[in-house]
């Protein structure tokens, strides 16, 4: 979500810049500046959305391999079944912060 808003944000920036300077030309080249900057919006929102997915596949790829060690460590496979089907995954709304914090609680490797 920080990089969808940081690109919208920039988006924002870029077109208050524009706005200040063209102040005094011409209404034609006004004009043809808003169409650029309209025609640059959706590639702003699409790099946004490009840095969020690979942030979430980050973050998948962590608890997965957090969950590949417990199932390699543990001597109980029903209990940590159960735990990691509470794991709160919910597709495209799933918070990483939170899946994270729940998975790091899963059994660890014991101490030799």
């Amino acid at each position: 979500m920080f990089l969808l808003v940081t690109g919208l944000v920039a988006y924002l920036v870029l077109a208050a810049m524009f706005t200040l300077a063209a102040a005094g030309t011409s209404r034609r080249a006004r004009w043809l500046g808003l169409a650029a900057l309209a025609a640059a919006a959706p590639g702003f929102i699409w790099m946004g959305a490009f840095g969020e997915k690979f942030e979430t596949g980050q973050c998948y790829s962590s608890v997965i391999n957090v969950i590949a060690n417990a199932v390699k460590e543990t001597d109980d496979p029903k209990s940590l079944a159960e735990r990691i089907r509470a794991l709160p995954m919910r597709g495209y709304e799933t918070l990483c912060s939170e899946v994270e914090a729940v998975a790091h609680e899963l059994p660890k490797r014991k101490a030799p």
